[in-house]
């Protein structure tokens, strides 16, 4: 682990630890082992600033493109927010 920091907050090319995002990425890890989570999609943000995503399991039927465009509501907000 290095103590390099962004000036901006921006990202540092490092790779840094996530609280937050370990803790979303378990909580699925569990409803998925347990079977409650049959389907998924993914964004994530890596370290050097890009980004991809990942589809798996059961993702037929609209009601998972409807959580999808809801994610990407907030996370519109979220970025608004951030930028005032």
């Amino acid at each position: 682990m290095s103590n390099v920091k962004s000036i901006y907050g921006g990202p540092t090319g490092l790779p840094e630890r996530n609280e937050r995002a370990i803790e979303v990425l378990t909580d699925l890890l569990e409803k998925a082992q347990s079977g409650e989570v049959i389907g998924v999609v993914v964004a994530a943000l890596h370290h050097d600033g890009l980004a991809g995503f990942r589809i798996g399991g059961m993702v037929g039927g609209y009601s998972l493109l409807g959580a999808v465009e809801i994610a990407k509501h907030d996370l519109v907000s979220i970025l608004a927010e951030y930028n005032e």
